[in-house]
């Protein structure tokens, strides 16, 4: 495949039973209500909390935009865009990057070893504190990036096609 045909890809990272941890998925879920879900070589994929296998979502895309709950240290609900060649460069500034136990600046590292990387981007959105119980609530702080988000992946997604 032609990497000017290659498929740009949106993947929501996140548990749902985590709370604010599922905030990826809730992107991903209002994603697929909308007409972006009918474009031809832009594929939207729940990633769930895929750790190392994140990287064979990356295959034959020519960019990955991920989306990811953060901790960041800024207001719950805050959005963060952030290119993946500068949480290559600078991954001991970028220490906040996910609330699973790889992050997604150490899958990146991994992967630029093993494979050839897309154009990757994360928007973050921060979540403020990791969830201590089982819950499918997001807080309504969070919730509010969630549209920030989405017009963020808009504004990328409108240089891509």
């Amino acid at each position: 495949m032609s990497i000017l045909h290659a498929p740009v890809r949106i993947l929501g990272c996140g548990n749902l039973l985590m709370g604010n941890d599922g905030v990826g998925l809730k992107v991903i879920e209002f994603l697929h209500k909308t007409e972006l879900n009918d474009l031809k070589d832009l594929d939207i994929v729940d990633a769930g909390v895929c750790g190392l296998d994140l990287l064979s979502l990356f295959d034959d895309a020519r960019k990955v935009i991920i989306v990811d709950a953060v901790l960041a240290n800024s207001p719950p609900g805050s959005v963060h865009r952030i290119e993946g060649k500068d949480l290559l460069a600078d991954a001991e500034f970028y220490p906040m990057v996910s609330v699973h136990d790889v992050t997604i600046t150490d899958v990146l590292k991994i992967g630029e070893q093993i494979q050839l990387l897309p154009e990757i981007v994360l928007i973050g959105i921060e979540i403020g504190s990791p969830a201590s119980e089982i819950t499918q609530e997001i807080s309504p702080d969070v919730l509010k990036g969630v549209d920030k988000a989405i017009r963020i992946i808009r504004e990328e997604l409108s240089s891509s096609f």
